[in-house]
């Protein structure tokens, strides 16, 4: 409602209150029931009067407590959201561990018998996804070779490349793993 349609009513509604109150003060007897009709007129004409104030306050106050409530909202929105988040980043963080010491674990055995490397370090990179387990892009595998202290015996064969080996060993992981050989990444530690 406009300014000038609220002023209206306002206006209106005293006039015909005040009608209204001459009205019954004509039709009342003297006496001392008349006292109390007029104080009750009396306050009446008060909350009239006031009206447009406490309509004013009535719909700040209105306006203020849904703002506030709103804002409250937000903010538990907010608040469980990145709460969310962290759960979720701290569980993605634990299946990766896991994944990763399962892979070292099925695979420490047969690098040992077969290559004579030990598995120092099984590193997994995830794609961005929602899915349990996530979808592993690349494996990163550290690799030492075994310490002995016999003394080996000296061979004169061509040996194969460290390229050629690398490549050995991920497609023995890939077929382990039942990965891509192109997601394995070897990294081996020699020790002389």
């Amino acid at each position: 409602m406009d300014a000038v349609g609220f002023l209206t009513e306002w206006i209106s509604h005293l006039i015909t209150f005040i009608l209204l109150a001459v009205v019954i003060e004509l039709i009342l007897p003297n006496g001392s029931f008349q006292k109390y009709v007029k104080m009750v007129v009396g306050l009446l004409f008060i909350f009239i009067l006031f009206s447009p104030l406490l309509r004013l306050f009535h719909g700040n106050v209105d306006t203020w407590f849904a703002s506030v409530q709103r804002q409250q909202n937000e903010t538990i929105e907010n608040d469980i959201e990145r709460k969310k988040k962290e759960i979720q980043a701290s569980q993605r963080a634990y299946i990766l561990e896991q994944m990763a010491v399962q892979l070292k674990n099925t695979a420490a055995e047969e690098l040992m018998r077969t290559y004579g490397l030990t598995v120092t370090d099984v590193s997994l990179t995830i794609g961005e996804s929602d899915q349990i387990p996530p979808p592993i892009e690349a494996i990163t595998v550290e690799l030492a070779e075994e310490a002995t202290s016999v003394v080996k015996p000296i061979r004169i064969q061509s040996s194969p490349s460290t390229t050629e080996q690398h490549d050995d060993i991920a497609r023995f992981l890939a077929h382990m793993w039942e990965v891509d050989p192109e997601m394995i990444t070897i990294h081996l530690e020699r020790r002389e």
